[in-house]
């Protein structure tokens, strides 16, 4: 077996080991999840229509939301697992709290695609919402759809950067005004799960692998970055609100939820109980964040 053949058999074997022990703790919580009232629903709206179901959002709309403005809400699993419900509950507080309606999309997953892949079909439901007035935009993400939430909001801004990522014909009119990543992985191996999967092809430039690269050549708009004590990647959200800072022109906060009694801030804390305090500050945060 070759050194490449070993990589991409453990890649797969740590793929198939990661969706199994998500789909173990992810089915009871939403099997009991507990929706909050004062928020219109609008399921499963396809933004390509091609009758695939990772090319679904829904829409989640409190009373008075002003038409123009959005949080786009993506979803984590690695890059390679999950799907919107698994955000559903946390986008229906968000979209009460803050006032402002919450798209909370589905992408296709790797291994079916790849990075570019991704990008693209977010960059599609950006357009679908553009198409229906949305033109203020806000991205919010957790763990893997934290990385994705950042680059998003870097990509929707500089045509460049776009172009370089192979996305050099998807116009882009509407504006990223905040990000707010949730737990966010914002570093991948190319050699390793689950970045292994993200450009085996070698067409896109190094900084995939590294947002806060990403952000010095083509700055962000204003972050939030919210983990836990418990977190596996507090210390990765730690390091980069620390090289972050210290970039000109980039505005950055950093919030660490510490565990209280039986609320352990463990990964993802604030989208598996989003009525928990410290998910709360979390969300306040975003809101804040996303008038600057």
């Amino acid at each position: 077996m070759t050194k490449e053949e070993r990589m991409a058999a453990q890649a797969e074997e740590n793929r198939k080991f990661f969706i199994e022990n998500c789909i173990k703790s992810d089915t009871p919580r939403l099997e009991t999840e507990t929706y909050p009232d004062g928020v219109e629903v609008s399921a499963d709206i396809p933004y390509i229509d091609d009758g695939n179901a990772e090319h679904l959002l829904d829409i989640y709309t409190p009373k008075d939301a002003p038409a123009d403005e959005v949080y786009l809400l993506i979803h984590g699993g690695a890059f390679v697992y999950g799907s919107k419900e698994l955000d559903k509950c946390f986008g229906m507080h968000l979209a009460l709290r803050s006032g402002v309606a919450v798209a909370n999309i589905n992408y296709r997953l790797m291994p079916g695609t790849n990075l570019a892949g991704e990008l693209q079909d977010i960059f599609a439901a950006i357009s679908f919402l553009t198409s229906r007035g949305y033109t203020k935009f806000h991205t919010v993400g957790d763990s893997a759809g934290g990385y994705l939430c950042v680059f998003i909001a870097i990509l929707m801004n500089n045509e460049q950067a776009r172009k370089e990522c192979g996305l050099g014909d998807v116009s882009c009119t509407a504006k990223c005004l905040s990000t707010g990543p949730i737990c966010g992985a914002h570093f991948a191996d190319p050699r390793k799960f689950a970045g292994y999967y993200f450009d085996r092809e070698g067409k896109m430039p190094s900084y995939i692998y590294n947002m806060v690269e990403a952000i010095k050549l083509f700055g962000c708009p204003p972050i939030v970055l919210t983990t836990g004590d418990h977190d596996m990647m507090h210390w990765v959200n730690f390091f980069v609100y620390k090289k972050v800072r210290k970039l000109d022109g980039v505005h950055v906060e950093y919030y660490c939820a510490k565990t209280v009694e039986d609320r352990y801030m463990h990964h993802v804390y604030a989208i598996a109980h989003p009525e928990w305090p410290e998910a709360v500050k979390t969300i306040d945060l975003i809101i804040e964040n996303s008038k600057r």
